[in-house]
């Protein structure tokens, strides 16, 4: 009897030990983050800046203790919403209307990222690399997307995230903005560039 209360005993210590390793700890997007998205038409290049981010990563709680990661290693959890309408060009209101019809805001006003699998790599001390792979939707379309991202942990109460992304409007059912009666008309690549920094 003993002896079995003793097993039973070192389960639920072995339980609780697992459960303290499955902890995270949330980092919330700072309003320091910055992105744009860049495309081209037939008359000039063009960029607008997102005005609003919010979201949160969470990582293992070992690693947001000790603010440093090892190749190998993941990061938990990340979901980044932008409200559409947060998306402003220097080129004014008719710009961003047009942003905002080929993005369906009325109906679907936010784009949404959702973190599903990581690795870390090019561990160098506090910097490193995610190779992300993760649902972003858009205009209602959600896609899996995969693309790399510069890490680094500024101290255990802040990182920064920094990447860009290549996309095709079209995969998304988006019709690129034109104007002047179709004369002027948006390339179907655009490119988002981020510069995402959490904190606790």
């Amino acid at each position: 009897m003993k002896n079995l209360k003793i097993i039973i005993l070192g389960f639920v210590l072995a339980f609780v030990h697992t459960l303290g390793y499955s902890q995270t700890v949330k980092f919330n997007v700072s309003e320091e983050t910055s992105m744009t998205v860049s495309g081209t038409s037939t008359l000039h290049d063009w960029t607008s800046t997102v005005n609003e981010i919010t979201g949160f990563v969470e990582i293992n709680d070992k690693m947001a203790n000790n603010g440093k990661v090892k190749n190998g290693d993941d990061i938990k959890v990340v979901e980044i919403i932008i409200p559409v309408d947060s998306i402003i060009s220097p080129r004014g209101a008719v710009m961003d209307k047009k942003t905002y019809e080929a993005l369906k805001s009325k109906e679907y006003p936010e784009i949404v990222f959702k973190l599903n699998d990581n690795k870390v790599s090019n561990v160098n001390g506090t910097t490193f690399t995610v190779n992300a792979s993760g649902d972003l939707t858009i205009a209602g379309v959600t896609k899996r997307v995969e693309f790399p991202v510069a890490g680094k942990f500024v101290s255990s109460e802040k990182m920064n995230f920094t990447g860009s992304y290549k996309l095709n409007m079209v995969d998304y059912n988006m019709e690129p903005p034109s104007a002047m009666f179709g004369q002027i008309v948006t390339g179907e690549e655009v490119t988002i560039n981020f510069e995402l920094i959490v904190t606790k």
